[in-house]
């Protein structure tokens, strides 16, 4: 699936589910909402991009460029972040339970309000 793919189906309210989106650019995409729950977005550009309120449990985020994402109110549970870029993320409400991220990770990513987070 290419980019333009997959904007169209989070446009159409299609769920995008374990599918293999590997080093898409999607900087300032509008994915609010998308249902991307075990999709491997390793290595991907989503720089500014809106994935509010978006399903990322499972997601495979290693190295991908999350600088500046809103990421309020998403689902981040069992993903893995490993090296992911998150300076300027907005992490508000978000659930990050089971996630993997390396603490040094959050640093410079905005946190606020309820948010549940238990490292494993």
């Amino acid at each position: 699936m290419n980019a333009e793919e997959l904007l169209q189906a989070v446009r159409n309210g299609q769920p995008v589910r374990n599918e293999d989106l590997k080093g898409l650019n999607l900087a300032r995409a509008d994915l609010s909402g998308a249902d991307l729950s075990g999709s491997d977005l390793s290595g991907c550009n989503l720089r500014d991009a809106n994935l509010s309120r978006a399903n990322l449990s499972r997601c495979k985020l290693r190295e991908a460029d999350l600088r500046g994402a809103d990421l309020r109110w998403s689902n981040l549970s069992q993903a893995d972040l490993t090296d992911a870029r998150l300076r300027r993320a907005n992490l508000t409400g978000s659930i990050r339970i089971g996630t993997k991220i390396k603490k040094w990770g959050l640093k410079g990513a905005f946190i606020a309000g309820p948010t549940a987070y238990i490292e494993e």
